[in-house]
């Protein structure tokens, strides 16, 4: 695309300059246009064709050309809009203005039944009858069921009451306001929705049974993996971020992991942005799962502690959990997505089955590592060492001493994502781990475990077939559809 100013046109005597004014290029201080010898000129290197020149020209100096021959003006522009414009303002309602008129919140259902006493479901529970309908037996009406569906509420009843209470205020008149401001310190939740479930006691006859309720109603919330591991207070911290300490209840037995798969294509554009969105969009789906997942647990009369990074140790309990092994790098990886996931858990007092550790895989892993460096070679920080064995070795107080694996340098690997403007997934990228649970990679984890006399010839074959990060965003960007 190409912007040329038309010289026998412009003339910025007889204009104030909107051009200049309105470049974002030249409000930066990047000079794309410019009044040189009493004409405008576009500095293409600098240009980035936001056509914004083009649109204020009081004179039409300023054209672009569109497709193979369409030129177009400030005043083509202006008739486009207008054109457009029209056609957006076509009514698809059909509306008796006599009748019609805006309508109140209040009156919808769900609050009518809140305020209206003359309402046959005036503050009857949703859920009232539900547990009648489970003694009955019904198909699909267990106490479990109900449980599951009433924490799947979980996430919208905490946003939606916040909204309420403080974002809704920015619509309000001052009165109002403090209307609000007032009843925000009267109201409970509880008060508001009729709905929230009170906990109640069921009986696990079968731990094994209530281990698959549990596995199934995470994966339908949005878990991609999911192990129990027996809970080990040797992964627990000590204390927390402002030095206090952690002291659980004697009765948790085990910890619930969780695993959320983050974006293949956002992650391998690592270290742009676009990783870090795929990584924060990782934690909040974790975050949603276990926060839902914990409810669940709940409500079936159970205590659930849930946790993202804090607490405890997410990658050794998921070891335990038979969700992986540990890498080069550090990280958790597992036999569908490689490093590519994020942990959370949930520590619990109910009657649940452990699962055993991946041993075969955990130590394949480990195999795998010791003669692929490719962490390593890429880690722009140079923070994942090059070690063949594993050790006892650290270098930060950030490191937890004494267990023996491959221990990262920390401290330059978060430097570098403050030089980075946002945080760094080469590592996850890099891996050779990192696929999608197709076939043909699942088949590659088969060689991998069985035929480990085959490991240096993988490296190779990855860089052949172009995995790993630094992928382009553009193109990244364009293979979202809209």
């Amino acid at each position: 695309m190409s912007i040329p100013v038309i010289l026998e046109i412009c003339d910025p005597n007889s204009c104030g300059l909107e051009c200049v004014n309105i470049c974002p290029q030249n409000k930066k201080g990047k000079l794309a246009i410019e009044i040189k010898e009493d004409k405008a000129h576009i500095i293409k290197k600098h240009c980035i064709n936001c056509l914004q020149c083009v649109y204020v020209c009081p004179l039409d100096a300023i054209e672009t050309t569109i497709g193979v021959s369409k030129k177009v003006t400030s005043s083509k522009l202006k008739t486009e809009k207008t054109k457009k414009t029209g056609r957006e303002e076509k009514n698809i309602f059909t509306i008796d203005e006599t009748v019609f008129e805006r309508y109140s919140e209040k009156k919808t259902i769900f609050n009518r039944r809140i305020w209206d006493e003359s309402y046959e479901g005036y503050k009857k529970p949703i859920y009232g009858k539900a547990s009648e309908r489970a003694k009955l037996g019904i198909d699909g009406y267990s106490e479990i069921e109900q449980a599951a569906m009433d924490a799947a509420w979980s996430i919208e009843n905490l946003v939606s009451m916040k909204e309420f209470h403080e974002e809704r205020s920015k619509t309000l008149t001052k009165e109002e306001k403090k209307k609000v401001e007032v009843a925000k310190v009267k109201t409970d939740v509880k008060q508001v929705n009729y709905d929230v479930q009170q906990p109640q006691q069921y009986k696990v006859e079968d731990p094994k049974e209530m281990t698959t309720w549990l596995k199934k109603v995470a994966k339908l919330y949005g878990a991609n993996l999911i192990g129990i591991a027996k809970l080990d207070p040797k992964w627990i911290y000590s204390e927390d971020r402002m030095e206090r300490e952690y002291v659980l209840p004697k009765n948790l037995q085990y910890a619930i992991v969780i695993a959320i798969e983050m974006n293949q294509g956002a992650i391998n554009t690592s270290p742009k942005m676009p990783s870090g969105i795929a990584t924060g969009l990782g934690y909040s789906k974790m975050a949603f799962v276990r926060t839902l997942v914990s409810k669940f647990v709940k409500n079936l009369g159970y205590e659930a502690i849930p946790a993202g990074n804090t607490l405890g140790l997410s990658v050794p309990l998921a070891v335990e959990a038979g969700l992986g092994g540990y890498g080069r790098q550090g990280l958790l990886i597992t036999r569908d997505y490689g490093p590519r996931v994020r942990i959370g858990k949930i520590l619990t007092d109910m009657p649940l089955v452990a699962d055993k550790p991946d041993y075969k895989f955990a130590k394949s892993v480990v195999k795998f590592c010791r003669t692929c460096k490719t962490c390593a070679e890429r880690c722009p920080s140079a923070s994942i060492p090059f070690d063949d064995d594993e050790s006892y070795k650290t270098y930060s107080t950030s490191n937890n001493p004494g267990i023996k694996k491959w221990y990262i340098n920390v401290e330059t690997c978060f430097l570098f994502w403050l030089e980075n403007g946002g945080d760094c997934s080469n590592c996850i990228a890099d891996c050779e781990y990192n696929h999608v649970p197709t076939w043909p990679h699942k088949f590659a984890n088969w060689i991998v475990m069985n035929f480990p006399f085959l490991n240096p010839i993988w490296p190779s074959i990855g860089k052949m077939l172009g995995y790993g990060g630094n992928k382009s965003a553009k193109k990244f960007w364009k293979k979202i559809k809209v």
